[in-house]
């Protein structure tokens, strides 16, 4: 039940948050390196780094399926 086939899924607009969450959790893991470099803080914790980019995930996921809905409508 938990895994479940999903056959309305837009696999391109997952693929396209994948890849911006990837892109976001890299910058901000480089940038907090080298603010911590200096000793100082970018972002205190791992955990606020890990709900940012869940937060790209999701909000990405959801505006390319619409802009990919839009575009499959004209």
């Amino acid at each position: 039940m938990f895994f479940k086939n999903d056959d309305k899924i837009d696999r391109r607009a997952v693929n396209i948050a994948y890849f911006a969450t990837f892109i976001f959790w890299s910058v901000a893991l480089l940038i907090n390196s080298a603010f911590e470099f200096y000793n100082k803080e970018f972002i205190s914790s791992s955990f606020i780094i890990l709900l940012m980019g869940l937060a790209v995930f999701f909000l990405t996921e959801f505006i390319a399926s619409k802009i990919r809905g839009f575009q499959a409508h004209k």
